[in-house]
């Protein structure tokens, strides 16, 4: 079993939140688009419309599915063939974009919840940067996604059988890093 940290694809547009969008269907009480912590929002949901931005590499495709602050968006395609898998790790929160219907992910199961943080391999530096996420995989291995406050809820990670049905699907948009503490999947370093 493995755990890896789900990483958006530079060659795919990412999507975006419009805050006045928020504002206007959900009101200031329910900041969705800046607030990580992971609450359920499918109660007082309005479907928001969404726009796709491209990253620095200039491209022009929606992805299937786009990772973005420690939440997914899912076209139809990607929430048809997926969504099963992740009915009890989140909700899936229905929106609008370019004429066109999907679904944002929001990631409700932490490792934390489980004590599913492995202290003893999870590392700061001097100035109390984390360097190190680490999981205990007995205990968070049973969420295909989940999120942890180590990293204020940002990242997205998964377990094995999220890996393999993703593989399979041949879905696009994102990449599975086994690097956890490595948020940008690149590597780093001098090579030797």
């Amino acid at each position: 079993m493995a755990i890896y940290r789900i990483i958006h694809e530079e060659s795919y547009l990412t999507f975006e939140i419009p805050t006045g969008e928020v504002l206007k269907k959900l009101g200031r009480e329910y900041p969705f688009h800046i607030k990580r912590f992971p609450v359920p929002y499918s109660a007082i949901w309005k479907p928001l419309s969404i726009r796709f931005k491209a990253t620095d590499s200039g491209v022009e495709t929606i992805p299937d599915i786009a990772a973005r602050n420690g939440r997914l968006f899912f076209n139809e395609k990607a929430y048809n063939t997926l969504s099963g898998l992740l009915a009890q790790a989140g909700e899936f929160l229905p929106v609008n974009f370019d004429e066109s219907h999907g679904y944002l992910f929001n990631p409700l199961r932490t490792a934390e919840e489980v004590d599913g943080v492995d202290r003893r391999l999870t590392a700061y530096d001097a100035n109390q940067n984390l360097v190190n996420i680490a999981f205990d995989e007995s205990k968070v291995g049973g969420f295909p996604i989940f999120r942890t406050e180590l990293d204020t809820f940002q990242g997205i990670f998964c377990n094995e059988a999220f890996a393999e049905a993703y593989r399979q699907s041949e879905l696009t948009g994102i990449f599975l890093h086994s690097d956890l503490s490595n948020p940008l999947g690149e590597s780093y370093g001098v090579k030797h």
